[in-house]
């Protein structure tokens, strides 16, 4: 149900009570990298040094290295991981084990991060109408306001994939990046960068706006959208009693809980990034590989004979 906000509402108390629980999971974390046993394992991906890099901590430290990506919720300083977009959120796959107590906290963590995301899109769609990037850009002004200038969203709503105690096995697996694409008309192209920009004071959305109506009526239906879904990631999966089930996608370290000095339970093994196969000639092959109406990952199928 939508709750009504008043306009001088903002929840950042839950975000602070978010960064207190971080504080303990980091506490805790530490607490059982002391225990003995084979309890972590980080996937050897690429990206791993520049989680190294961002955070000063190194892979022979799993633990401290994992809850250091747990905390961050801001926003990466701009020579951070290797000189990576900020924007972006690291990856680190991989297995941690830790105490029943550990995974609580990690549980009421996931449960603020979920309430924090929900209460921005309420607080959102409370405003008054207007585009999106103006809703967000007021987003970010109240985050600042209330002493969180580089709060990272993206980073903030992800969660923390708990696996269950007494599993008999874990399965680790990469899931490949997603393309699609989708025909669309003039119309909805229309629709789409009118409703971005309804003041008509943005130049680029204008711009493409008369690009759109100088389109030749011979390639009308020649616009395709492609969307990339993901970027490859890490499936985890679960075997119980010969059961199979999967628990989620490991971007940040699964947290399996086990008793003291107990090892983790037989897990797989896997490469640093996705094996390369030989994939068969796509669709993508006969579009324009520069954007057409580059607000709405918007492409053109090439002429014939291009």
């Amino acid at each position: 149900m939508l709750r009504t906000y008043k306009m001088d509402f903002f929840p950042a108390e839950t975000l602070t009570e978010l960064q207190r629980q971080l504080d303990r999971l980091e506490q805790d974390l530490i607490a059982d990298s002391r225990e003995s046993g084979e309890r972590a394992y980080l996937v050897e991906i690429p990206e791993l040094m520049r989680c190294e890099s961002a955070f000063s901590t190194e892979r022979s430290k799993p633990f401290q290295l994992s809850a250091a990506l747990y905390r961050q919720t801001d926003h990466l300083d701009a020579t951070a991981g290797g000189g990576s977009d900020a924007r972006e959120t690291l990856q680190l796959p991989g297995l941690l084990g830790a105490s029943q107590w550990t995974l609580e906290i990690a549980a009421e963590v996931n449960r603020l991060k979920a309430r924090f995301e929900q209460e921005i899109k309420d607080w959102k769609a409370a405003l008054p109408e207007m585009p999106a990037l103006e809703k967000d850009r007021l987003v970010r002004d109240k985050l600042s306001g209330h002493g969180f200038p580089r709060a990272h969203l993206r980073q903030i709503y992800r969660q923390i994939v708990l696996c269950p105690p007494g599993v008999d096995a874990i399965a680790l697996s990469w899931v490949k990046a997603r393309k699609s694409i989708r025909k669309v008309s003039v119309d909805w192209c229309e629709k789409k960068l009118e409703k971005m920009d309804p003041q008509m004071q943005d130049p680029g959305i204008q711009y493409q706006r008369r690009l759109l109506g100088g389109l030749d009526p011979s390639r009308a239906d020649h616009l395709r959208q492609i969307q990339v879904r993901s970027r490859p990631t890490v499936q985890v999966a679960v075997v119980e009693n010969d059961a199979y089930r999967q628990i989620g996608y490991s971007s940040m370290p699964v947290l399996v809980q086990l008793d003291p000095g107990k090892s983790l339970p037989d897990f797989t093994r896997i490469a640093g990034e996705p094996s390369a196969t030989v994939r068969r000639v796509r669709k993508d092959r006969t579009i324009e590989p520069e954007p057409f109406l580059a607000a709405l990952r918007v492409h053109l199928l090439k002429n014939q004979g291009d």
